[in-house]
């Protein structure tokens, strides 16, 4: 199976749409999110619509838990908690239930995706460094673990050396972000995952940012905030 992963979309709807338009010419059987649909962008009402509308089941982000009222406000730092206390004010009935539906764990057959880490996926670490992904490894079965909260992506495996995804080994893999990328390139990150030819297919995207930049102004946000948000 083809599994397409997007993660950290951060209500950037412009990238968002870049990465769906190109995900139509990627061949793949199925589409999941790991989580934070919200926080640092202006579109976060548009990108749950949009992930709702095309059924990408997904998981609990902290942002999204925050949206939700699930975690409270104050473990964010401003100007994100601002945003995040406009965001409920802003999201649809429709769009607030999917995110307080949204699992903080999803799993295949072979694969187990949290937004964070699937051990104790509530506490929001960061799977930042190869112990770590190691660590978690250890304590799961399955081959391939998707984890975002980074926004940086990369391939850990439980043995050192291995640097490729093959059959006989297990993986941490994460996507980086669509939405807020922190890595080397502003381009949107997002990959595919081949669960029977044990492939892992990094995409990166343009997108208009001058488009995400000038949607804060619609709900009460200035630029210079703006960009402060989105990392630019």
């Amino acid at each position: 199976m083809r599994i397409a992963v997007l993660s950290d979309i951060h209500g950037n709807l412009p990238a968002l749409q870049a990465c769906l338009k190109k995900l139509e010419t990627l061949p793949h059987d199925r589409v999941i999110s790991l989580g934070d649909h919200v926080g640092y962008g202006p579109f976060p009402d548009e990108v749950i619509t949009m992930l709702r509308e095309r059924e990408i089941p997904s998981v609990l982000g902290n942002h999204d838990a925050g949206a939700a009222e699930r975690i409270p406000l104050d473990m964010f730092r401003e100007p994100n908690r601002s945003l995040l206390t406009r965001t409920r004010e802003i999201l649809s009935p429709e769009n607030r239930k999917y995110l307080d539906d949204a699992p903080l764990v999803l799993e295949g057959e072979n694969w187990i995706a949290a937004h964070a880490s699937p051990v104790r996926p509530d506490r929001w670490d960061y799977l930042n460094s190869a112990p770590a992904c190691r660590n978690v490894l250890s304590q799961i079965s399955q081959t391939f673990c998707l984890v975002g909260h980074t926004h940086v992506s990369g391939i850990v495996s439980e043995q050192i050396g291995v640097l490729r995804v093959k059959p006989g080994h297990r993986f941490v893999i994460n996507p980086g972000s669509i939405g807020q990328p922190r890595d080397s390139t502003r381009d949107a990150s997002f990959g595919i995952l081949d669960t029977d030819a044990f492939t892992w297919e990094p995409v990166r995207v343009s997108w208009k940012m001058n488009e995400t930049l000038a949607g804060y102004a619609r709900i009460g946000i200035d630029e210079q905030t703006g960009r402060m948000l989105l990392g630019v």
